[in-house]
């Protein structure tokens, strides 16, 4: 079999990378993490495919901090971009956590001055900032300014993100995995900001009403404040479903979380469930 010409640099490539490989000690930490490390003790990350939305961790700084300067010098922007500001997040506990924050407030520094009115947009798609702390992954979301904890098998689905003259919206589903791509239940926090303040909590709601859906359903109200009501919803249909609702309001924004999950989910979940939709 001949080996056409355009393959050649492709094949100069990988003999040149391999040749390095010796020299390169594999590790694997103890979040499932691989990477390599030099002679110069410089961590080299080889494979930047998995997936977007991971937790940060205090434990596997030195990965989490490479992979985000990797994933910018690929030009994933965003993606690099919330996994430092992630790292900008963690409590500074310690001095690795502190060097790290140094390092990710440098590269974010770099990306301010090299992409100029381009990089509040990378800033806005980045806003998702997840953080792993023991059993619990810590969920901030900084453009629409709301925080919340849930177990640490939780992962990100979907995010959308639109934006107008004084309007902004942000749309997420997560899901509790079991095992790959099968979830415990699901959870939705959609947001909106927009350019006046919302006089009250009941203004918000019914600006949600349509979204959260009351046909078939019925509900109890779990907690009621000033700003914010929990529900807790359950179909009367078949297939039965279950879960809680709540809506918040917080000057101009206004959140809308759900979490559903089957009747059985529901049954071993629930306490978790509503854990998550209060905390």
């Amino acid at each position: 079999m001949g080996v056409t010409r355009t393959c050649v640099p492709l094949l100069l490539f990988a003999a040149l990378f391999l040749a390095q490989m010796p020299d390169w000690k594999y590790f694997r930490d103890r979040e499932g993490n691989k990477y390599f490390v030099d002679r110069a003790g410089a961590i080299r990350i080889t494979e930047t495919s998995s997936p977007a939305h991971r937790p940060v961790s205090a434990r596997a700084i030195d990965y989490h901090i490479n992979f985000g300067e990797t994933l910018v010098s690929e030009h994933r922007y965003e993606e690099g971009l919330a996994v430092l500001k992630s790292i900008c997040a963690l409590p500074a506990d310690n001095n690795r956590i502190y060097q790290a924050q140094v390092r990710a407030m440098e590269i974010i520094g770099r990306l301010r001055k090299q992409n100029g009115a381009r990089f509040d947009r990378m800033n806005e798609s980045a806003s998702l900032i997840l953080i792993n702390e023991g059993n619990d992954i810590v969920i901030i979301n900084d453009m629409m300014r709301y925080s919340f904890r849930a177990p640490a098998g939780i992962r990100v689905i979907r995010k959308k993100d639109r934006a107008g003259l004084d309007y902004r919206y942000s749309g997420i589903l997560f899901g509790a995995e079991r095992e790959a791509g099968t979830y415990d239940y699901l959870l939705a926090v959609d947001s909106e900001s927009i350019k006046a303040r919302f006089k009250d909590l009941a203004e918000a709601e019914e600006k949600w009403r349509g979204h959260t859906g009351h046909q078939g359903l019925t509900r109890r109200t779990v907690t009621r404040d000033d700003d914010r009501v929990i529900h807790q919803f359950r179909n009367s249909g078949n297939p039965g479903y279950a879960g809680y609702e709540a809506v918040f309001v917080d000057g101009r924004v206004t959140h809308c979380a759900r979490v559903i999950s089957s009747e059985a989910g529901y049954s071993a979940n629930r306490e978790v469930m509503r854990g998550v939709i209060e905390s």
